[in-house]
Order: C-alpha cells, then sequence, then structure tokens
C-alpha cells in the first residue's frame, strides 16, 4: 500500500506546483517578464504528468521500480517550483538579470529533460494520461481489505469489553418498534469496536426478526456480490445456483432482494461501509418491510449515516480506560490467568500506549502472550511502537496501525497532505482550528479559487470555505477528533487532536513520504560533556524533507545537573551569544533540506541568528520563537517567498520589527498576537497589500505611518486600536473583506466617539462580520448605542468589554435575533439583563456574564426563554445573591459553569427543571454553598434534589 500512498502523495505535490507556478505568472509577472515563454511549457509539461500521475494511482503495480518512478515524479514536482522561485528571489535581489535569465532557462531545460524521462518511463508500464477529473481510486484497496479479516456475526467475542453502554444503546435502538425503516449507525475509527459491538447485539436480537443478514463490505465491492449474500443469507439458496440463475443480472438480482424483503420484519447489517456512493448503488434493495425493521451500518465516514438517515444519531463506541485496557491486555497476555506484580507495572504502562483502542491492545496482548521474562517485557516497552510495526508485518495486517492505515489509504489526494500536517504537533496538543487552517493556506495545501469565481470576494473566502471543508472530511473520516467546539453552530470546531495511534500512523506515514523532519528533546536525558547535538533528540528521518519541525522541550529531566549548561549551549534552544549561534547554525545548515520551505518552532527558543543561513531563503511558512526583548533582523525581509509569519517573544516580552518586514510582498498571515508589544517599523506592514490574517499585541508602539486601509484583502484583524483604525484614511470604509476583527479603545478623551465611528462604519453596516469583539479600557467611558448592530445578521460572536448606562443596556435590544454567541464583561448593569437577553435573542447558544456584567443581587431565568443555549457561564458577579430558574427556562442547556460568585447563598432554584442538563461545573465558590448539593456519608445536602439528574458535576478551587 505505501507505493499507493505516495502516488497519491505525488499528485498533491504536483498540482499543488502546477497552482505556485501559475500563482507566479499572475502575481510576478514583472519578474518572470523574460522566461515566460519559458514558464509556462514547464507549467504545460507538468499538467501533463498530472494525467499520467492519476493513471498511474490506478494500476496494480507492487514493485519497487513503480515506487522510484512515481518518488522521481515529486521530486521533479519540487524541483520546478524551486528553479521559478529561486529566479524570482535573485532577480528581486540582482542588478544582473540576464546572467539569471540564462541560467534559469538551462534549469528549466533539464528539468523538462527529466519530465521526458518519466513520460517514456510511464509508457513502458502502460500508463497512459488520465484526463482532469478521471482520476480514480486505487484498486490497491480492495486488495487490502480482502486480505484482512473479513467480519462474521459467528465470531467469538471473547475480546468484548467496556462496550455496556453502547450495547444498550445500539438494542435498544434495533428493539424499537417503528413503522418506518430505520438506517442505524456505528461509526468510529478503525480499531474502535464497531464490528464487535454490531456482532454481538446481531446476535442477541437477530431472533426478533423474521429474517437477519451480515455483509462484509470491500473497500470496492461488487453490487452483485452483495444481493447474492443478502440472498444466502435469508433465504438459504446456494450462492453459486443464485450467481448462475442471474449471471452478471445486477438489477435482477436487487429486485430478488427487494421482493424477499418487503413482507418481512427484517435485519441487514452493512459492515464497514465507507462511501455515500457505496450505499446509492445498493440502497434501492431495501424496501421498508414490515413494522420494525433494520438497516445496520458500520462505518468510520460520519458522512455515510447522515446521508443515509439525517434524523438518527449516531452509536460512537468509547475508547477503553486504563483499567479496562489493562483488564482486556491482561485477558490476552495471561490467557491462563495469573500475573506477577512486576509484570502488571510494565502492562500497565503499555496498556495506556494503547489509546484505549481495543485492536491495538489486543495486538500487544498477543504480542506479550509470547515473552517470559520480565526483561523480555522491558524491551518491549522500551520501543512499542516499533514493535507493534513489526507485528504487522509478520501477521499480515493484523497490528491496529495498518488497520488505521486503511483510512489514510483511502484519502483522496488533496487530504493526504493536510493530515499528515496535523503529525507536525507536539502529542496530546490541541490544536487550534484557526491556526491551522492558516497554516494549510500557507503550505498551498488549500486550492485556490479559480478565475470563473463570480466575484473577487467570493474567491477570497473560498480559501477558507475549502479549508474548513477539508477538517471537515478528516473529521467525519475518524482520522481526527474534535476538542472544543466554538459555540456558534456555524463553524464548529475551535480545536482538534489526533488519537495516540492515530498519530503514530501520521508520523509513520509522514516519515515515509519524507514529508517532515520533527526534532524533539527526549523526556529524559543523560549527557556527557561532548554529546553531539545530533544525539540529543529523537529524529524522524527526513533528510530530504522541506519541512523542519522543532518541538517544545520542556519536559526535560536531567540525572547529571553539570549536564543542563552543556545541553542549551549546544541544542537550539540557545541564546543569542555569538559562540553558541555559530554552533547552532552549522548544526541547522547540515540537518536541513537546502531549500527550505517550512520552519515550525513550536516550542523553545530559537536563536535569530540562524536566519542567516541560506538554507532559508526559500522559506513559505516560518513560526519562531526567541527570548523577549529580540530585534528582529533586518535579514527577515529577504525571504520574499514568505506566505506565514509567526514572531513570538512572550506575553510579558517586547519584540522590534525591522523595516525590511515591508518587504514580504507574498504575505498571507503575520501573527504577533504572541507578545505583550511590538515596537520598530511597524507602519512598514501597510505595505503587505496580500495579508489575510493580521493579529497584533494590545500595545503596538510607533504607530505612525500605520495604514490599515492599505489591506484591501484583510480577513482577520485582531487587537487593532481603535484610534489607529479611525485615522487610517477612512478604512472603516474600504476594509470590507473583515469577517473577523477585534479592537480596543483606551483614550480617555475620546473612546465613545470613536466607538461610534466605528459601529457606524461599513466595516459593520455592511453586514459581512461573523466575529466582532470590542473592549472599552478607559475607566470613565462606556458603550454609546448600538442600534448600528441590528444589520450585522452573520454575526455568530459579539464580545463587549465596557460600561453600559441603562440607555445603553436597552439597547441590547438591537442584537440580531440570529447572534449565537454573547458575551459581556464590565458591563456594571444595573438592571437583570436576562429578561431583556431570552425575549430578544431566540438563538443564543452561548452565554457568558463575566467580571461585573452585572452589579445587582437578584436574577432570574424565566420560563420558556433562551430556547436554543446550549452553554451559560456567570463569572465573578461579586453583589449576586439569589438566582431563580424557572420551569420551563432554558430547555437546551447543556453545560453550566459557576465561577467565583462570593454572595450567592445556593445553588439556583428551579435547577432540577433542566433535564437536559449534562455537565455543572463549580470553580472558586464557598465549601458552604458546594455542601449543600452534595451526598456525605449517604446522606445527601438539602439542595441535593436540584443537581441529582445532572451526570457530570465538577469542583475546582473551592474556598472555605
Amino acid at each position: 500500500m505505501a507505493e499507493f500512498a505516495l502516488t497519491k502523495l505525488a499528485e498533491s505535490v504536483l498540482s499543488q506546483t502546477v497552482e505556485r507556478i501559475t500563482e507566479h505568472l499572475i502575481h510576478e509577472a514583472a519578474s518572470l517578464k523574460s522566461v515566460r515563454d519559458d514558464v509556462v511549457l514547464l507549467q504545460d509539461e507538468l499538467e501533463s504528468l498530472q494525467g499520467f500521475i492519476k493513471s498511474a494511482d490506478a494500476k496494480q503495480h507492487h514493485d519497487q521500480h513503480l515506487q522510484r518512478l512515481v518518488l522521481k515524479v515529486k521530486n521533479v514536482a519540487s524541483d520546478a517550483e524551486d528553479v521559478v522561485e529561486t529566479y524570482i528571489h535573485r532577480v528581486a535581489s540582482s542588478y544582473f538579470k540576464a546572467f539569471h535569465n540564462k541560467r534559469v532557462r538551462a534549469q528549466i531545460s533539464f528539468v523538462r529533460e527529466r519530465i521526458k524521462v518519466i513520460f517514456s518511463s510511464m509508457q513502458t508500464y502502460g500508463i497512459t494520461s488520465v484526463a482532469a477529473g478521471e482520476g480514480r481510486t486505487s484498486s490497491s484497496i480492495a486488495e487490502l481489505q480482502q486480505s484482512l479479516r473479513r467480519s462474521s456475526p459467528n465470531e467469538a467475542d471473547e475480546d468484548v469489553i467496556a462496550l455496556e453502554q453502547s450495547t444498550r444503546v445500539l438494542t435498544a435502538e434495533l428493539t424499537m418498534e417503528e413503522e418506518q425503516l430505520r438506517i442505524v449507525s456505528v461509526v468510529g475509527m478503525g480499531g474502535l469496536g464497531k464490528t464487535t459491538l454490531a456482532k454481538k447485539v446481531f446476535k442477541s436480537v437477530k431472533q426478533h426478526f423474521d429474517s437477519a443478514a451480515w455483509v462484509f463490505l470491500s473497500r470496492r465491492f461488487v453490487p452483485k456480490d452483495v444481493f447474492i449474500e443478502i440472498l444466502n443469507q435469508i433465504s438459504g439458496k446456494d450462492k453459486d445456483k443464485i450467481e448462475k440463475w442471474n449471471a452478471s443480472k445486477e438489477h435482477a438480482l436487487m429486485n430478488l432482494v427487494k421482493e424477499e424483503l418487503k413482507e418481512k420484519r427484517y435485519l441487514v447489517v452493512l459492515d464497514d461501509i465507507w462511501t455515500i456512493a457505496a450505499w446509492d448503488s445498493i440502497k434501492r434493495a431495501f424496501p421498508q418491510g414490515k413494522k420494525g425493521s433494520k438497516l445496520v451500518f458500520t462505518t468510520r465516514n460520519g458522512d455515510v449515516a447522515t446521508s443515509a438517515d439525517p434524523s438518527s444519531s449516531p452509536v460512537v463506541p468509547r475508547v477503553l480506560t486504563l483499567e479496562e485496557s489493562w483488564e482486556l491486555l491482561h485477558r490476552k497476555a495471561f490467557p491462563r490467568g495469573g500475573c506477577p506484580p512486576e509484570f502488571k507495572r510494565l502492562g500497565m504502562q503499555m496498556a495506556q500506549k494503547c489509546g484505549g483502542l481495543p485492536l491495538a491492545v489486543i495486538v500487544l496482548g498477543g504480542l506479550l502472550s509470547t515473552k517470559s521474562s520480565l526483561d523480555e517485557w522491558e524491551r518491549v516497552l522500551e520501543d512499542v511502537n516499533s514493535y507493534l510495526n513489526k507485528v504487522q508485518s509478520h501477521q499480515q495486517y493484523e497490528g491496529e496501525n495498518e488497520m488505521l492505515a486503511l483510512s489514510y489509504y483511502d484519502l483522496p489526494y488533496y487530504l493526504k497532505p493536510c493530515f499528515l500536517y496535523l503529525g507536525n504537533f507536539p502529542e496530546f496538543s490541541e490544536i487550534p482550528k484557526k491556526k491551522l487552517v492558516r497554516l494549510w493556506i500557507g503550505e498551498g495545501f488549500i486550492p485556490r479559487p479559480k478565475p470563473t469565481t463570480r466575484t473577487r470576494e467570493e474567491r477570497k473566502q473560498t480559501l477558507e470555505a475549502a479549508a474548513e471543508g477539508y477538517m471537515e472530511e478528516l473529521i467525519h473520516r475518524c482520522m481526527v477528533q474534535v476538542e472544543k467546539r466554538d459555540h456558534t453552530g456555524i463553524s464548529g470546531v475551535k480545536t482538534c487532536s489526533m488519537h495516540g495511534l492515530m498519530r503514530d500512523l501520521c508520523i509513520s506515514k509522514a516519515r515515509e513520504e519524507s514529508f517532515a523532519q520533527i526534532i524533539q528533546q527526549q523526556h529524559e536525558c543523560n549527557l556527557s560533556p561532548d554529546v553531539s547535538v545530533a544525539s540529543s533528540f529523537e529524529h524522524l528521518d527526513g533528510s530530504h524533507s522541506r519541512r523542519l519541525v522543532i518541538h517544545p522541550g520542556v519536559d526535560l529531566c536531567f540525572k547529571k545537573p553539570w549536564a543542563c549548561s552543556t545541553f542549551f549551549r549546544k541544542l537550539l534552544v540557545c541564546n543569542n551569544n555569538p559562540s553558541s549561534s555559530l554552533v547552532e547554525s552549522k548544526w541547522v545548515e547540515q540537518q536541513v533540506h537546502p531549500n527550505l520551505r517550512s520552519l515550525l518552532c513550536l516550542g523553545g527558543i530559537l536563536s535569530l541568528s540562524t536566519l542567516k543561513s541560506s538554507n532559508f531563503r526559500m522559506l513559505r511558512v516560518l513560526e519562531l520563537r526567541f527570548r523577549s526583548g529580540s530585534k528582529i533582523p533586518g535579514g527577515i525581509g529577504n525571504l520574499i517567498c514568505l506566505t506565514y509569519l509567526s514572531l513570538s517573544g512572550d506575553k510579558y516580552g517586547e519584540i522590534s520589527l525591522p523595516s525590511s518586514i515591508g518587504n514580504l510582498r507574498n504575505l498571507y498571515t503575520l501573527d504577533l498576537g504572541n507578545n505583550a508589544s511590538v515596537k520598530g517599523s511597524v507602519g512598514k506592514i501597510s505595505r503587505l497589500v496580500r495579508l489575510r490574517y493580521l493579529l497584533l499585541p494590545l500595545d503596538l508602539r510607533n504607530q505612525s505611518g500605520f495604514r490599515i486601509d492599505k489591506l484591501k484583502d484583510i480577513v482577520t484583524l485582531k487587537n487593532i486600536q481603535g484610534s489607529v483604525l479611525i485615522r487610517s484614511y477612512d478604512a472603516p470604509h474600504k476594509l470590507t473583506n473583515l469577517r473577523n476583527i477585534s479592537m480596543f479603545f483606551d483614550s480617555e478623551d475620546s473612546v465613545e466617539d470613536e466607538v461610534r465611528k466605528v459601529l457606524r462604519s461599513q466595516i459593520v453596516q455592511s453586514g459581512r462580520l461573523t466575529s466582532l469583539r470590542l473592549y472599552i479600557y478607559s475607566t470613565g467611558a462606556g458603550f454609546p448605542s448600538l442600534e448600528s448592530l441590528s444589520s450585522c445578521h452573520g454575526l455568530s460572536k459579539l464580545i463587549l468589554r465596557g460600561k453600559m448606562k441603562l440607555q445603553q443596556q436597552q439597547g441590547l435590544i438591537h442584537l440580531p435575533q440570529s447572534l449565537p454567541k454573547l458575551a459581556l464583561k464590565f458591563s456594571m448593569m444595573e438592571q437583570d439583563p436576562m429578561p431583556l437577553l431570552q425575549n430578544k435573542l431566540p438563538n443564543l447558544r452561548f452565554l457568558w456574564l463575566g467580571k461585573d456584567a452585572y452589579v445587582c443581587s437578584k436574577m432570574v431565568c424565566s420560563a420558556h426563554g433562551f430556547p436554543n443555549l446550549d452553554t451559560l457561564q456567570i463569572s465573578k458577579l461579586d453583589n449576586l445573591r439569589e438566582w431563580k430558574v424557572e420551569k420551563g427556562a432554558m430547555p437546551s442547556l447543556k453545560t453550566l459553569r459557576i465561577d467565583y460568585l462570593p454572595n450567592l447563598e445556593m445553588i439556583p432554584e428551579g435547577l432540577e427543571f433542566l433535564t437536559s442538563l449534562k455537565k455543572l461545573k463549580i470553580v472558586g465558590m464557598r465549601y458552604s454553598f458546594c455542601e449543600k448539593f452534595q451526598v456525605k456519608n449517604g446522606i445527601p445536602g438539602q439542595d441535593y434534589y436540584k443537581v441529582r439528574h445532572i451526570p457530570f458535576i465538577f469542583f475546582k478551587n473551592i474556598e472555605n
């Protein structure tokens, strides 16, 4: 399978290269004028190569020659890009254009000769070009799936564990008496236990049906075979006779199935269905049947479940707890029972490494059952991931990684680099969706909209929409997990993560593809004074990779204290003294690709002197962390290929920008938000006319000449000072592409006037904003009228920090009814805001009343108010003493958080009526408040009846 994953990635690299060259022909027309014809010919031949690589993906070759050929395609595409961009870079910084013209023509000619050789080799393999849009899915997936186990409802279920809750839910779904045919889906990532769960329930409920059938669908199944299998199980007819009787008559077989089922109460399980198209090809065979008929899917793709039956909620088996993992591991490793304590200690550590996936635990347990000594167990623990990979190669894909890898092999070519990119982030990290989207765009993974898109504005919005669509597809394929939702009900995901084993798969594939080189400090180092830098790291073998990622080093634990200074003197995390920088720069130059495209420093501190390395001149993505007070070197302006730049000191520090920052004409993202302040040539940011995301710190120094109005493509503008926006030559009326803006106002004399101008500007009046944050830091000023917000019908998030007098509080009635998320802080409201908000904002899903948002003592949530509210947070309202929730209020509330309400006497009256409430979080409250609704020594407190229906109650920082 690896060669076909390589083919898909080569297709992705080719596509990105063609797109970038197209962009350069448009945006770098002046630089490329002398060699335009040569570049166009190169572009044409690369486009032709795309058709050949699509055809290669559909071939069933399984030899190393094809792998090498596909690798050559990937390399020639990257080299073609290097040639064009190096020329642009050199012409921009040199007067000897004629010399560079001659040189680039020779280089382009050489690349084209290499492409011709590849064409010739492909024709030798019988590979002909496939037209764009006609690419086929690799048939090798079918072969691999056939080599995996075929699920059967009659297999032993000795490995079933921790499925009690899912079993009850699925059993209830299948035994429910419903008039219409019901489709029930079991959804989850590979190895989670979907088939095990479905099998267990199938065996227990099939006697309640007139007919029952279980069919395993291969990735590229033939509908005729599915129909034959069902007929065989429900009618008892021999499969060979059925096939001979209806040879190749798929339609006739489908009608036979339909006839057999239409007068029966039936149960059919379709195990491992992958796509909506797969379901569409067989769905007409399933009639309504008698009352109570059911159809069950197991699938890794949530879209399949939603498409088949949008009204049905999927059943998702949960991962195992550590204790359950150990129970299953013990059962497999010691089939005769018993386990010495020293083995259990090691086994628990390995069970935790399995991340709760039953399949992973089972494979590991089978491995350990062959190891009888403690030394052998310790060796397995030292490199358990590597060992599992070895098991896979000897047991024909029975290891968990190959099961998970099926999801990877099935990815379309455009999703492969997006998935592999997730492996760049440290283990167990929550990945912010917005940052990931910006990085994907910066890397060029998201195709630029075609010129045929109707308007310039629509073309620009397509980038973000496409990127979010890619993420949603990875989530639906169960390859990415959602950690936090954003409560708006619109964009949905706030942060995501990868299951440990899925991340292992991701990193493994990234290593195979030389996708990225990750440098991470080991958790425990025992260094000698002469230790080499390279040996101090764990590396992914990516010597040909054009991406370098540096992970945090916060988990270092030195056994020898004297080694600490040596370690930090030699590593990348050294400070800016000349001697250490020299060691660092030489080491970096030796380790990275000469045309490095991405450098992500996701932790630790990197010396800025490394930017002097010639290896970095072609960087497209750069994220740096460095010591506070550092002056960004002027050489950063030479990195003219940069599309993404993030510079971080620390939240208490200050950085200084050089004037050359204005040279970065291709920059899409500039993130300076993780600094306390920025000084220097801030005004030069105005020259970055292609900028889409500008994230600033709260404090901008030397703002003279900072003209925001020049940034007409800007989509996200964070922490802009209101006065800067107002004085930027009518910027509030020009930045009509803005969707997300946060502003602060701190001028004692003119705050209310500035806020009023912003609220009346075209930025707001256009109605295009999706997120608006306004922070007033002036002690005497407050918000003027909010009436102009009534036109913001697309607004999904509104955060207001600042005083609201009674008149302005009443002005909240002007907020758009569609608003899903609202946060208020320091509003100093003297009238209970709940009656107004609950009547005016019926679509509100998230409400936060923060520090001093309300300053009186009583608050009431009335009946039928906030019908769609999902999350309510009440924080630091020092005067609140009494809070009542009437019956029928907030019928959809799932999460309630109560923070630091020092005078609230008891849990709100009426909380018992919130039957949908799933989580109650209590933070910073008095012990006397909490004990009233707790059970102590079997005796419930006086308010226990209010919370006994809530499944999860969380306490933190309880005060005496």
